[in-house]
């Protein structure tokens, strides 16, 4: 019974060892931003941002030749966040606030009227 004890403390320490130094794995969850805007047909450069900081400048197509309405996806942790979007020189979608958990994935819509 005892060498059973040790042994198993024996592995039990060679694996924290083993795991010292090692970055913990945070979980994260995926964000995407789609415009949409039904009655247009244009192009639109638009910034996409995450907790203040943009991640991207992307290019959406509506109702044209190779259209493209949603963004790639953005990995980003579990927890709150705050999403924001801007058409390059031009209006500006309010701030959100939003919460996501471990392994979700969300689309923050972009409603755009042309007219």
């Amino acid at each position: 019974m005892a060498r059973m004890v040790r042994v198993a403390l024996a592995v039990t320490s060679a694996a924290v060892l083993a795991c010292q130094g090692m970055d913990p794995v945070v979980p994260s969850a995926t964000i995407y931003f789609a415009l949409d805007a039904p009655l247009c047909g244009s192009i639109l450069p638009v910034q996409l941002s995450i907790d203040g900081a943009i991640v991207q400048t992307d290019t959406f197509r509506v109702n044209v030749a190779n259209p493209h309405l949603t963004s790639v996806g953005f990995t980003i942790s579990a927890g709150s966040h705050t999403l924001g979007a801007r058409v390059v020189a031009g209006y500006v979608w309010p701030d959100t606030v939003v919460a996501v958990n471990a392994g979700s994935m969300l689309t923050k819509a972009l409603p755009f009227d042309c007219s």
